[in-house]
């Protein structure tokens, strides 16, 4: 009898933390914030550019922006965010992002519709643009 509950505990424990590791999809006014799930490695190209609203998600330099595990807006208006080990954001600013890009369409034809990148849905109106997973 003792052990149920330990084992009913920690179950619950190990649910919170799954969860935790998943990607999110947070809405700010008419704009899509995505953040990718927990990663241990990534891609280390520089990408980025002025903030703006691509299709309707959070983005930079023309293309979405997946951001990083951790991302939080702190502000909708202006619509700011922080960027763990990058610091904070509104849209206008200039960021540069370690990452790399999941899907160009210059490079293949992509059928219109969702998109699935780093734990995250993108939406069929910000997956008609390039998307950029930022770590």
């Amino acid at each position: 009898m003792r052990t149920m509950p330990r084992v009913t505990l920690m179950s619950v424990a190990g649910l919170s933390l799954l969860s935790a590791c998943g990607g999110q999809v947070i809405s700010s006014g008419d704009v899509t914030v995505l953040v990718s799930e927990r990663a241990d490695a990534g891609m280390d190209a520089l990408g980025g550019g002025r903030i703006e609203v691509v299709g309707g998600c959070l983005g930079a330099g023309g293309y979405v922006i997946v951001w990083p595990h951790g991302t939080d807006v702190i502000d909708d208006d202006p619509l700011t965010i922080d960027i763990p080990d990058y610091g904070t954001f509104t849209v206008g600013d200039d960021v540069q992002v370690a990452g790399g890009f999941v899907l160009e369409h210059s490079s293949r034809e992509v059928e219109p519709g969702p998109y699935q990148a780093s734990g995250v849905t993108v939406p069929t109106e910000c997956a008609r643009h390039d998307i950029f997973v930022a770590n």
